[in-house]
């Protein structure tokens, strides 16, 4: 598998991140401004050189998801499907999870059986029948929308401030013509392929333990408190919703990566039954009439 230097000059579409252009180690500025991090993550026996394979894998099977829930066009779709992008993403499948018998490999042969490029329409059509044309519904693609039905009234800004807070900790800021909100399963995916190629790059150029440590510590961080806790409960949704599809296999791959990667960094899962959160009747009704909850924060 290519080393991150190699795959600078061949990158899979831009990110949402505006301000990214290749992967660097995060600056002992940027992580001050992280809250205090837990022990830190025990080196692994793995060689530098395998090390890096598994992260560059990561990085591009992040990327993958976080670009398959965009809002679905042609041009996104022929990237999806174009020959070596669908062989990268069985390449980096196979390397996180080697095996015929894995169940990550099968979600994945189950999904590239159905991403042919003559599929878009058919996607798109379950895209919208699952998602409509609005923020909330049966499956939102928002981690806000998701959370206990006593959560405090603070739990949606809190959630959104703690993700601002995220980004800027390694100096990222999104595009300004970034079309969802910060809590996006796409862009939350985004963020954790940034962080897992800043792992690889880290790696690959002996930046050292303390540097590594710290963006292992941040994926840890950022899939225990956001991405752990309401993907698996959005993934199980979807699968529900869209069976049958290249969007109900997606969701399976999504479900079943973000497990291993939970497994991996030692975080328990979110439950797959995570509750909405409670909707104020006249809250949605105002914004209905304004349409002020499809923008940005």
């Amino acid at each position: 598998m290519p080393t991150p230097s190699e795959l600078e000059n061949d990158r899979p579409r831009r990110s949402v991140f505006g301000n990214y252009n290749r992967p660097v180690a995060a600056s002992g500025e940027s992580a001050a401004n992280l809250k205090p991090r837990p022990a830190p993550i025990p080196r692994d026996a793995a060689t530098p050189h395998e090390s890096i394979d598994a992260a560059v894998a990561r990085m591009f099977l992040f990327r993958f998801l976080a670009k398959s829930f965009e809002d679905p066009e042609p041009e996104g779709w022929g990237w999806l499907t174009a020959g070596d992008v669908t062989s990268s993403l069985r390449s980096s499948v196979e390397t996180l999870a080697p095996g015929d018998a894995s169940a990550l490999v099968q979600r994945n042969d189950e999904l590239l059986s159905r991403l042919t490029p003559n599929a878009f329409d058919d996607f798109a059509s379950a895209h919208v029948t699952s998602f409509g044309h609005t923020v909330r519904g049966d499956c939102p693609m928002n981690e806000i929308e998701y959370g206990d039905i006593k959560a405090d009234p603070l739990f949606q800004p809190h959630r959104l401030s703690d993700l601002g807070a995220f980004f800027a900790a390694f100096g990222l800021e999104l595009a300004p013509d970034a079309a969802e909100r910060i809590d996006h399963i796409s862009i939350e995916l985004e963020f954790m392929s940034v962080l897992a190629a800043k792992e690889a790059h880290a790696i690959e150029h002996r930046f050292g333990d303390d540097t590594i440590g710290l963006l292992r510590d941040a994926q840890k961080q950022f899939l225990r408190e956001h991405l752990g806790r309401w993907s698996p409960a959005f993934a199980r949704r979807l699968a529900r919703m869209a069976d049958g599809t290249a969007l109900g296999a997606l969701a399976r791959l999504l479900g079943e990566f973000i497990r291993l990667e939970c497994a991996r960094l030692n975080v328990p899962p979110g439950s797959e039954d995570l509750l909405l959160r409670p909707v104020d009747d006249a809250t949605e009704r105002l914004c209905d009439s304004c349409g002020i909850h499809n923008n940005p924060p």
